[in-house]
Formats: C-alpha cells, structure tokens, sequence
C-alpha cells in the first residue's frame, strides 16, 4: 500500500510520515511526496510543469480543485490513499469562518470546518473516501509540541513559537525543514511510543488525523 502526501511544506511532510510510519505501519518508500517534492537535480526540475519543490495553502487548494495529482496517482494498483494536509493558520483566506474560540469544542469544529472545505474543493465522492485529512490547528508545530510540552497543545495561538521555546530551553535545533522536523517528531514513528507520550491526548486534531487513519485504512 502507498500514500501520497499533498501538504504546505517539506517540514510538514516530515511530521506526517512518521505518523504514517508509526500509526498505518507504512515503510517511508510507501509514502510518496506529491507536493511538494524533493527534486534533486536539474535533470529532474526539467520533467515538471511547475515548480512541484514548492507549496503553500493555496497551491494544496488548487491540487485538491483540479485533481490532476490526485487521480493520476489514485489510477494505479497498489497506491490506496492520499493526505492533504493544511494549517488553520490562513483558514480566513480560503476561506473558512472560525467558530467562536471561547467555544469548548473548537478545535474540533475548527476541524471539521476545513475538512469540510477540503471535501468541497475535490468535489468527488469516490475521492474523498480515499483521503486522509491532516488538518492542523494553528500550525504542524503543534503537532511536534506535543513531544515537548507536558500541557494541551490545541489552544496555543503561536504554536511554532511554543515549540521554539521549548526546544530552547533543551538546547535543542528548532530549525524549520524536513531533516530536523522528520527527526524531532521521531517518536511518533512508533505507536506504542504515541501512546506512551499521552501525544493524542494533548491535541485534538492530531488525535482526530490519527483515528481517521485507522478507521480508513481498515
């Protein structure tokens, strides 16, 4: 089984790998990076018809609108489903209402809303079966915190700032790119490490990608 990974950025992609590795019990070459991807030299840039090494919340919108990505890796045997990742950091411009944050539910309506708007963009039922939706509440880097700081992650409004703080204080790299973020969200390659951490317990929205892993890919 292959997973195509369509997301915001390369440290993103990283965090979600080792929550595939550690929750779909996928090897790393069963995860395919479709945007955006790791194009190693000029020979391969030249192949694409755009620039694929890069990604925002818009350039995900418009992969799930046109599909182009989408269906072509969905056509052959073997490659079963593909997360679309986005932060709710920009969700006003694509864009999606909050709910009132005082609201004791709002990270998991938050949630629902943007996966609402994913479904919508792709319009295509038989697809939306097929996708995983990695939604994150503000930023990934509230994912990774929960490795690092013994307290819910989901209210934070400066998440990457948290983490950076935190990080800090362990003299640790807080570097934003795909080698340091794949190596500081390690435990979750392993479940029986997530579990141990309580990590699911401290995010909603991480425990809500993770849960509907399991329940679409059984």
């Amino acid at each position: 089984m292959k997973i195509g990974v369509i997301c915001e950025g390369h440290s993103d992609r990283a965090v979600i790998e080792n929550i595939l590795k550690g929750v779909a019990n996928v090897d790393s070459s069963d995860i395919i990076a479709l945007r955006p991807q790791d194009l190693l030299d000029e020979t391969s840039k030249s192949f694409v018809k755009e620039d694929i090494e890069f990604s925002t919340w818009s350039l995900v919108k418009k992969e799930c609108e046109e599909k182009e990505l989408i269906e072509e890796f969905l056509l052959f045997e073997g490659n079963e489903f593909i997360v679309i990742h986005l932060d709710t950091a920009e969700a006003d411009e694509y864009p999606v209402v909050r709910p009132p944050k005082l609201n004791h539910d709002y990270c998991i309506e938050m949630r629902e809303r943007v996966v609402s708007k994913i479904d919508e963009w792709i319009d295509d039922e038989s697809i939306v079966d097929k996708i995983l939706h990695a939604v994150t509440i503000e930023e990934m880097d509230a994912w990774v915190l929960t490795i690092y700081y013994n307290k819910s992650t989901c209210g934070s409004a400066k998440p990457k700032e948290r983490l950076q703080f935190e990080l800090k204080k362990e003299g640790i790299p807080s570097v934003v790119d795909y080698e340091n973020y794949k190596w500081l969200s390690d435990n979750f390659c392993k479940e029986k490490k997530i579990r141990k951490g309580n990590y699911l317990d401290k995010n909603c929205s991480l425990n809500s990608f993770v849960n509907e892993i399991k329940s679409k890919l059984s």
